[in-house]
């Protein structure tokens, strides 16, 4: 189905998996087709998707979920999968429902590594310093992941931006208690090989992520009063490249 138009009876769950800038166009293409109890599970990039979602549909249909998902985009309709890393699932707050565990047999079903999860707020934070870490970095150089470990200057400038976002993350009450610069650096030897998500949309010359990654913890410092000067940077640099590309 490539139409939402060719969906027949109405679908229990709508997986939403879209960037970050498309995601109420997609929930409303799909609006007619769902049903009271219809469930709405985010596994995107960035921050803020499950509020986007709820500006839609009803706010207790919505789960929220974070997924270490790689691949490649080769081809319309093909990819390359390149690391099959755990998906959690969870309600915006609060304990596991029976709906969020019987989401995670499904997946678990289908061989990917799926957990139920109280904490989801922490969860998407800490994915979203390891993106805020490696990606504008990688799209504006051109290195593939590993570069943000093996090189010293992507890993100071890596540094620089991840510090930063903690700050922001700890003046929003979000607990971040493990090491993310260290983490960062793990999940870049982890993928050594892989372009990231905004790399892949630079070289393909596609509108990227940027705002719910980088721009999103300038914005939030610009709201708490904390400086974020490299995150600043790498997303004004990110936005050049964009207009100069769509120009």
């Amino acid at each position: 189905v490539s139409d939402p138009a060719d969906i027949g009876e109405a679908v229990d769950v709508v997986l939403v998996t879209v960037k970050t800038y498309d995601t109420q166009a997609a929930v409303s293409s799909v609006r007619n087709h769902c049903h009271a109890s219809t469930i709405f599970l985010t596994l995107q990039n960035g921050i803020g998707n499950g509020d986007r979602i709820a500006e839609l549909v009803v706010p207790a249909s919505v789960l929220m979920g974070t997924t270490a998902q790689g691949a490649t985009y080769l081809e319309p309709g093909r990819i390359r999968h390149g690391g099959n890393g755990p998906t959690f699932i969870g309600e915006s707050s609060g304990p596991p429902s029976e709906r969020v565990h019987s989401l995670v047999d499904l997946f678990v079903r289908a061989r990917l590594v799926a957990e139920a999860s109280s904490n989801m707020e922490t969860l998407i934070w800490k994915k979203l310093l390891v993106n805020v870490g490696i990606n504008a970095i990688t799209a504006l150089t051109g290195i593939r992941n590993g570069g943000i470990a093996d090189l010293e200057a992507a890993r100071d400038l890596s540094r620089g931006a991840v510090e930063e976002a903690m700050v922001v993350a700890q003046a929003k009450g979000v607990p971040v208690a493990i090491d993310m610069v260290e983490q960062v650096l793990t999940v870049a030897r982890a993928t050594a090989k892989n372009r990231s998500s905004m790399g892949q949309d630079v070289d393909f010359g596609q509108r990227t992520e940027i705002d719910a990654i980088n721009g999103a913890i300038v914005s939030f410092g610009q709201e708490l009063g904390i400086a974020t000067p490299v995150n600043r940077t790498l997303t004004q640099l990110i936005r050049i490249v964009e207009e100069r590309q769509s120009g």
